[in-house]
């Protein structure tokens, strides 16, 4: 039972097992056994000459390491005093000390040195080729190294993703599929493909994301944006409207009342100018006592509601005119339409996207503009500069203004903060192309190490290593300060020049009307003026 038990690997945190046994070294027949550091198996030894039952505590910290069975003894039962076992706490405690353990681990690099320095992985200071989330996650688990004495035996790739074929390039996620490597000295994405293969190890360590860099372009027209009409909500317009026509009737109703020749014209006339910040005469004389109070109070309405709504809405557009952003990339479709030469940063994530046609790294999901963002700017677009770049010399490209430069903000805040002076910065544009996502350190597929891994990662988040561990590493792109003025695009000013023109054409058909009417009635004051004279010179 126990051998099938060991090769259905079965001795692991989700199975507990109690093992009846005769004799004091009981224990040993586990020697040759599949156990590991989470194994929950207490073997209850019968001694005859004292009647009772010596419980034993049997794991192994790493059999496949060449580590020998370890022991524990947990306590006793009798049938005078039953059972004697110290109070319960999780097995981990009682497994701190991992006696120099080696444990694999894989990492993740750009390029694969020959000799390994382990500094290049802990030390918080920006190392070219490896990754914040590298360095982040190898950080934390040299402080569990640390603190549970056991080792790591580096292996180095290039890249996270790979096939699970056997002969095919080394990766982080199929070398944990083959059980080459117990853990991952790096942190990497969830893909659901990737759940068949390995375990993530909770909590996430940080967040990965990145983003195309490019200069703002100071040149052409730019998208059309009209705020012109966005500073106040449609309900804000309809009631204002609404309040017009009210004030209109009420206008109507008290010329009518004092006898003004045209009541009408008067009342809507009078609400238009006031909402133009006008004032409307109909050329009426009326006296004093004839003024009506309900005329009065409807222009003082029409007047103020005016002049609050003029105010809230001039106010509105100044302050968007005046932090107006320029143009600039806002989705996959303007990238591809742009005059921007595309390079990337030579990672390994970026060369995977780029030999996998069809696998959506950046946004995680099925996502054609991918395919069309790599066949248009990339597989299709004719080139003047090498498609993969070092950050030095694609930050350096991206300041001519002619390419756009895919990489970390991590990785662009170490060029960026150094070279770039804060009108560069106002002028740099970046396009989100993989949305802040969590990664995980990762483990082999039902590890014998996760349940240790999970519990001491939550211990570090508890007690607030994760996120000092961030902190030390930092790495933003600054931002611009705002001292420095942008131009306004012509796309964002063409909607003040389209109402420009749209109240001249109007002005202009007013205009052709009122001749039409006057000399349409010059001719009939001279249609009616003609039998008059006839009828004068009869006489």
């Amino acid at each position: 039972v126990l051998i099938n038990a060991s090769e259905s690997m079965l001795f692991d945190a989700a199975h507990a097992w109690l093992v009846l046994a005769d004799g004091a070294d009981a224990s040993a027949r586990f020697e040759d056994l599949k156990l590991s550091v989470d194994a929950d198996v207490v073997v209850a030894t019968y001694f005859e000459d004292e009647d009772k039952y010596q419980f034993t505590d049997v794991f192994n910290f790493g059999r496949i390491q060449g580590n020998a069975l370890e022991t524990k003894q947990l306590g006793t039962w009798t049938v005078d005093t039953g059972l004697d076992l110290p109070l319960p706490r999780f097995k981990y405690y009682d497994r701190w000390d991992f006696h120099n353990l080696t444990l694999r681990a894989v990492s993740v690099m750009r390029t694969i040195p020959k000799v390994l320095d382990e500094k290049m992985l802990l030390e918080p200071v920006y190392t070219d080729g490896i990754t914040k989330w590298t360095k982040i996650s190898s950080m934390l688990l040299n402080q569990l190294k640390d603190m549970h004495n056991f080792r790591f035996n580096y292996t180095i790739v290039d890249r996270w993703t790979g096939t699970p074929q056997r002969n095919s390039t080394p990766s982080l996620s199929n070398t944990l599929l083959w059980r080459e490597q117990d853990i991952s000295a790096a942190s990497a994405r969830l893909f659901p493909i990737w759940m068949n293969w390995v375990d993530p190890i909770f909590p996430p360590v940080t967040q990965l994301e990145s983003k195309i860099y490019y200069i703002i372009p100071d040149s052409g027209v730019g998208d059309y944006e009209n705020r012109f009409l966005t500073p106040m909500s449609a309900d804000v317009w309809w009631c204002s409207a609404a309040a017009g026509v009210v004030c209109a009737l009420v206008l109507v109703a008290a010329a009518a009342t004092e006898g003004r020749p045209e009541p009408g014209s008067y009342g809507i006339f009078s609400v238009l100018a006031a909402g133009f910040q006008q004032d409307y005469e109909d050329g009426a004389q009326s006296q004093e006592d004839d003024s009506t109070q309900s005329r009065k109070l409807a222009l003082l309405v029409v007047g103020l509601t005016s002049m609050l709504l003029y105010n809230y809405y001039t106010s509105s557009v100044v302050s968007w005119l005046l932090s107006a952003k320029p143009p600039s990339l806002d989705s996959l479709d303007a990238l591809i339409k742009s005059d921007f030469e595309l390079i990337f940063e030579d990672i390994g994530y970026a060369r995977g996207w780029l030999d996998n046609p069809g696998f959506y790294y950046f946004s995680g999901y099925v996502n054609k503009k991918e395919d069309e963002l790599r066949m248009k700017k990339v597989t299709s677009a004719k080139r003047s500069v090498p498609l993969m770049q070092t950050v030095e010399a694609g930050i350096e490209l991206v300041r001519t203004g002619s390419y756009a430069y895919h990489t970390e903000p991590y990785t662009a805040s170490q060029i960026v903060s150094r070279t770039f002076v804060d009108e560069e910065l106002c002028a740099l544009g970046g396009l989100q192309m993989i949305k802040p996502a969590h990664v995980y350190i990762m483990a082999q597929k039902r590890s014998p190490y996760k349940q240790f891994f999970v519990w001491s990662m939550m211990r570090l988040l508890e007690r607030g290593h994760i996120k000092a561990t961030r902190a030390r590493i930092g790495g933003e792109v600054p931002p611009c300060s705002g001292q420095t003025p942008r131009a306004l695009s012509l796309g964002q000013a063409a909607p003040a020049f389209l109402l420009l023109v749209e109240f001249m054409v109007l002005a202009l058909l007013m205009l052709v009307v009122e001749v039409w009417w006057f000399r349409y009635k010059k001719r009939t004051n001279k249609r009616g003026q003609a039998p008059l004279k006839v009828a004068q010179k009869s006489r």
